[in-house]
């Protein structure tokens, strides 16, 4: 199969969050046995700026203002796997992808807009053909539909489409004069395509004109049809439930590898855990932490958000910290979450630390140093986050809701099986008492060590999820493309 992967983020080039990673490692993936093409904006990263690309093309693109340019380079990962990166100085070079500190970019729909026209017309001026055509969230939902549309999408009207919603919160919502702006006919704006009260849903191109829906795990496929979990598209995706499947994320060993990790105090392999407590010593003394050897650590790596579950912590910390425990937080986002964060800190100094970042190796320095790793997600679609933890020895306790029910299992005292804990709900006593049970657990040598060593044996590598995609791709095959 010949595959093109369209994307708005990719690691290493570009990453605010888990679509990076998947979006890097699943065409990696499946490049092993198909030939893939990975698209993504040229946007001014180190890593984009570095890349080995020599500039393949180059064109003016109209638009409802002066035509802009589109200056497509390409780069040779591996022998099945290439990248191409769509530059345009005016709309992607800039130093965040989506926004910056005052929030999203005002013209982001222009941005992604320009980034799927200018792909399709390089697939078009190229005569590039694929079977598969992959996108992924809001910022290449239009896609499927564009990739329908005559005359410049001819070479893709026999691919068939798949779109991969990672987190349904993010529908790429803009004002009704957005849809004029992209050229789409008129029909299209209406309930039962486009149109979302009033405004263009982006997200909605993709349900509707895919030929096949993703969500990236199967409980979270499930919990997008409920009108809890379904953001008003409840009704939507029940319509177009039967193209809908989850596949649970799969995870780059290559990266997150405690026995080669280059960022980490001390390698470890899975079949020892010994290690993990120099890691630990490493990394409280790095933030000034001291206490005794066996004090538990938690941890929570985490977007500053409300749907992280972040409010809860200004309750439960303190709870929490009548117990000897720790806790250290890395993130960066909501101003106001921040400030409460910040005010935490300086309220629990011997106990606490806040890190304001997006940064990825303190992320690995944690996961190695970490015993518990916490996750009040009010919802997360897959969480990646979790299953690091996991190959690092760091025992998960997270709500029962996505893809960290689908993740994580519960140990059972008696069987000794299990990596983890659940809660649910909001009850401030039912998630301290799933916290309660893993200080417990932390507490007994033989006990952790076998919560440890269950957690560290868990395999979620790509090698085993690609399977799905593949089997997901060739039954596309095998059905008729939708049609405008």
């Amino acid at each position: 199969m010949n595959i093109l992967f369209l994307s708005p983020e990719a690691v290493p080039f570009a990453k605010t969050g888990g679509l990076g990673d998947v979006a890097g490692s699943l065409p990696r993936a499946l490049a092993a046995s198909e030939k893939v093409t990975l698209m993504i904006p040229g946007y001014a990263t180190e890593e984009i700026r570095g890349a080995a690309a020599e500039t393949v093309d180059s064109f003016l693109l109209p638009g409802e203002g002066s035509p802009q340019v589109a200056v497509v380079r390409k780069a040779t990962l591996s022998a099945g796997l290439s990248v191409v990166f769509i530059h345009n100085q005016e709309l992607f070079g800039r130093a965040g992808l989506y926004g910056d500190d005052a929030g999203d970019y005002p013209d982001n729909f222009t941005r992604f807009l320009f980034f799927q026209r200018a792909a399709l017309q390089f697939i078009a001026r190229k005569g590039l053909h694929f079977d598969i055509v992959h996108a992924n969230d809001w910022q290449t939902a239009l896609f499927p539909l564009l990739m329908r549309m005559a005359p410049v999408s001819e070479p893709l009207r026999r691919a068939r489409s798949v779109f991969s919603i990672h987190n349904l919160g993010f529908q790429g919502i803009f004002p009704a004069a957005a849809f004029h702006e992209s050229g789409l006919p008129e029909h299209l704006f209406s309930p039962e395509a486009l149109e979302f009260y009033g405004d263009l849903n982006c997200l909605k191109a993709g349900i509707i004109f895919a030929d096949r829906l993703v969500t990236v795990s199967p409980n979270y496929a499930r919990e997008i049809l409920t009108p809890e979990k379904g953001f008003g598209l409840d009704g939507l995706l029940r319509k177009h439930a039967h193209k809908l499947l989850g596949i649970l994320n799969g995870v780059d060993y290559g990266q997150w590898d405690p026995r080669r990790d280059p960022f980490i105090a001390r390698p470890y392999p899975p079949e020892t855990t010994a290690a993990k407590r120099e890691n630990k010593a490493a990394l409280l003394a790095e933030l000034g932490l001291s206490a005794p050897a066996g004090t538990p650590l938690l941890a929570m790596i985490s977007r500053l958000s409300q749907q992280k579950g972040i409010d809860l912590l200004p309750r439960l910390l303190p709870r929490l910290f009548q117990q000897d425990a720790l806790f250290v937080l890395l993130g960066k986002g909501d101003r106001s979450l921040t400030n409460d964060m910040e005010a935490l800190a300086a309220r629990f100094p011997e106990r606490m630390r806040f890190l304001n970042a997006f940064d990825e190796k303190a992320a690995h320095r944690l996961q190695a140093a970490a015993d518990i790793l916490f996750m009040p997600s009010v919802y997360e679609p897959c969480g990646l986050n979790q299953i690091y933890a996991m190959r690092y020895g760091a025992a998960p306790v997270v709500r029962a809701t996505g893809g960290l029910e689908d993740s994580v299992v519960e140990f059972d005292p008696a069987s000794g099986q299990g990596t983890g804990f659940k809660f649910s709900g909001n009850d401030l006593d039912g998630i301290m008492a799933a916290v309660q049970k893993a200080l417990t657990a932390h507490a007994d040598p033989g006990t952790w060590d076998r919560i440890q060593k269950n957690a560290m044996a868990m395999d979620f590598s790509w090698e085993k999820t690609v399977l799905r995609y593949l089997d997901l791709y060739k039954k596309s095959l095998s059905e008729d493309a939708q049609h405008v």
